[in-house]
């Protein structure tokens, strides 16, 4: 066959043709096994004693071969290759058959990569037509040898053609029937919709909207039921694990913990992702166990319906309404119901995650945020409030760790201090306030007998080494007890609000001297330095965030002014109730992390007076 008509017709008018693509998509075939099209191209391999053959579908980037025999891997596997490999598609353009000899040396299609790529040598295709004549794609038999089509070979092959576009004709009728059958269908739910439930959506959607707990949803959704349907007997159940648990008293003698796979409406549901519905006794009974049958029996039940609660990540749970009568609902009723289960499981779920956060929320406060040591003569109080109250944890901390002894000698008394500040008030920010809180215990006695700016450097080091991506400001001081009732204090701060050291008299000083930020790779090179007091006795260390200062409109320096103004009036009060003083004053309410936390020294000299 010569080739001259084809290259007459613009390729991409045709193959890009969006009449031709709705077609190929209502057929419903792609690149995965067809059983009939396999069928087809086996008998086209039988009829013609060739090693492949296929039925090939040419999308406008692609041609797809749900009916395939002989194709060499890795092609086999995928059932489709690129325009780059497919002879297929000169039949569609030219809408005529393609009768290729050799196609190394036939000009159309030898730069065609099927020719290395899938070894076709010899081609024979016919076009696949739907009913209005459009071509789909292609019917062909390939060798891999040079090969002389017969008369009767390319009839066997336009009659086998024939079979197949029958067969594609035919899926598109069923699809038109479907369509035609769903479109009725919808008609026929919306005026079922529009029966008087209209309301119970609107009512559903107010309902669920602002529940914040998983009983709070669960109990709206029982009064809404109960309100709108007059179940008989209304019982929840949630997944919880590989379990389910039923919630209220079903008359059930068995527990209220059961598994997924047992034969109950609930299971069924959760299971299957469904709505069951049994209109009668004799619908329940062909289905259930014994037990659950002589449970219905027993409560004079006739009409059972278990309805999924979906939340995102599948079933969480189930509603079972059952009425003491037959048909008690109607199919209107039952997309109601569905629709009500379908708000009360996103409810759940949006609940369920919310209680998870909070629970693991308050695990890490507790964990990172631990008590304070016990260390003789020293009064140490603390006062943390998150911006987040509702997970109860945030970027900020407190801590106190002893250190052990001074290398250079016995009996000198070392404790560790710092606050900090994480930037951001998310649980990320908690959880890096949590690594670096550690981390600096960790490096304070990696480098005993060092200031705190070696801890403090290690720790930004380590920091960006790992990736860690923690930032943000804090104070690292060490106290220190160099002789009985003497204490001092040194300390390096990396960009956070100044510490204030509170004279038994109420002079207040302000420990200003401050370095970078941390965690900031621009700042990393530049020095951090120590800085050291002799503590008065019974002078109290107080420690904060800027939460407590840094909130109102005004700016950080007014308040610290208003600070240290109310710990010069209350500065004789007990550390404990200065603390709380402190923050109920300055920071009752603000939206950020709060830290305040004091150190009070004892108030006693060398000789002990």
């Amino acid at each position: 066959m010569t080739h001259a008509q084809h290259g007459a017709t613009d390729p991409a008018s045709v193959l890009c043709d969006p009449g031709r693509a709705r077609v190929l998509g209502r057929i419903g075939l792609g690149a995965e096994t067809d059983s009939r099209c396999d069928d087809l191209a086996a008998w086209v391999t039988e009829a013609l004693d060739v090693p492949v053959a296929l039925v090939s579908l040419v999308r406008e980037d692609e041609q797809v071969f749900p009916g395939m025999t002989g194709l060499p891997e890795p092609w086999a596997a995928k059932r489709a290759t690129p325009l780059s490999h497919s002879f297929c598609q000169h039949v569609v353009i030219t809408a005529a058959p393609l009768v290729v000899t050799d196609a190394r040396d036939d000009p159309l299609v030898r730069d065609n990569l099927a020719i290395p790529d899938l070894g076709v040598v010899a081609y024979a295709g016919m076009p696949l037509t739907d009913t209005d004549g459009t071509v789909l794609g292609s019917l062909c038999a390939i060798d891999t040898r040079p090969r002389h089509w017969t008369d009767a070979e390319l009839g066997i092959l336009e009659r086998i053609a024939a079979a197949a576009s029958a067969e594609l004709r035919l899926r598109l009728a069923r699809y038109d029937t479907d369509r035609e059958l769903d479109r009725r269908d919808a008609v026929e739910a919306a005026h079922l919709r529009a029966l008087d439930r209209s309301h119970i959506l609107l009512t559903a959607a107010r309902a669920f909207g602002d529940a914040t707990t998983v009983a709070d949803a669960l109990t709206r959704l029982a009064e809404l039921l109960d309100a709108e349907f007059t179940p008989t007997l209304l019982l929840p159940v949630l997944v919880e694990g590989d379990r389910l648990h039923r919630l209220g008293d079903a008359g059930d003698p068995h527990p209220a913990r059961f598994a997924r796979h047992d034969a109950t409406p609930a299971a069924t549901a959760i299971r299957e992702g469904r709505l069951v519905h049994h209109p009668d006794r004799a619908s329940f009974e062909t289905r259930y166990s014994a037990a659950v049958i002589e449970t219905f029996r027993r409560l004079d039940l006739q009409t059972c319906v278990a309805v999924p609660l979906l939340d995102a990540g599948g079933p969480c749970g189930a509603v079972v309404l059952a009425w003491d009568r037959p048909d008690a609902v109607e199919p209107g009723d039952l997309l109601t119901l569905a629709s009500v289960a379908g708000y009360a499981g996103q409810a759940i779920g949006r609940a369920g995650l919310l209680e998870h956060r909070i629970a693991v929320a308050h695990a890490l406060q507790n964990a990172m945020l631990s008590p304070l040591p016990q260390v003789d003569d020293l009064q140490m109080a603390r006062r943390y409030s998150p911006a987040d109250a509702r997970e109860n944890v945030g970027g900020d901390w407190y801590d106190a760790a002893p250190l052990i002894d001074h290398p250079d000698g016995p009996g000198r008394r070392r404790l560790m201090v710092s606050v900090g500040d994480i930037v951001g008030h998310t649980l990320d920010a908690a959880t890096h306030m949590g690594q670096i809180r550690s981390m600096l215990r960790q490096a304070a006695w990696d480098h005993l007998g060092e200031p705190p700016s070696v801890a403090l450097r290690a720790v930004d080091d380590l920091n960006r080494g790992l990736g860690l991506g923690a930032a943000g400001s804090a104070v690292v001081g060490y106290l220190e007890e160099p002789s009985p009732g003497r204490w001092s204090l040194t300390w390096t701060n990396a960009g956070h609000p100044p510490p204030v050291l509170l004279a038994p008299d109420g002079t207040v000083e302000l420990l200003d001297e401050h370095d970078t930020l941390f965690g900031f790779a621009a700042l990393a090179e530049l020095p951090r330095t120590d800085h050291t007091r002799a503590v008065p006795p019974g002078a109290t260390l107080f420690l904060y965030t800027d939460g407590l200062v840094e909130h109102g409109g005004g700016s950080i320096d007014e308040g610290i002014a208003d600070l240290l103004a109310l710990l010069r009036r209350h500065h004789g009060l007990p550390v404990r109730d200065l603390v709380d003083t402190v923050v109920d004053v300055l920071a009752p309410e603000v939206p950020d992390d709060v830290v305040a936390f004091a150190v009070r020294f004892p108030v006693r000299t060398d000789s002990g007076a």
